[in-house]
């Protein structure tokens, strides 16, 4: 029973094998459990989903910090400025206006 609840299948190939190791590679009996077992699972996938490569996902996250950087660029100047300027005060030099508003009246 223990052996059973090892059965984690992510496709359809990966139940075969494990069908076959269960049934210590009795193909009629590992046959009999994998119909058993799949009668239940239909969307379960034929083969292994492909895994994605190590330098993808490091891709995938610095593409993700990029964008947020880009988005948000607006903040984090605004952020640096307010931090330059209370730098600023903190030596006695006077707070510049970091951006005066354009004339409503052209």
């Amino acid at each position: 029973m223990e052996m059973v609840g090892m059965i984690r299948p992510t496709s359809k190939a990966a139940l075969k094998q494990q069908c076959l190791f269960l049934s210590n590679l009795d193909v009629d009996q590992a046959e009999r459990m994998y119909n058993f077992l799949i009668k239940d699972m239909e969307e379960i996938p034929a083969v292994e989903p492909a895994s994605r490569s190590f330098l993808q996902n490091v891709g995938d996250q610095a593409n993700g910090v990029v964008g947020w950087l880009r988005e948000n660029k607006d903040v984090l100047d605004k952020g640096v400025d307010l931090i330059r300027g209370l730098m600023a005060s903190r030596k006695g030099n006077p707070v510049p206006i970091a951006d005066p508003l354009p004339n409503i009246n052209p």
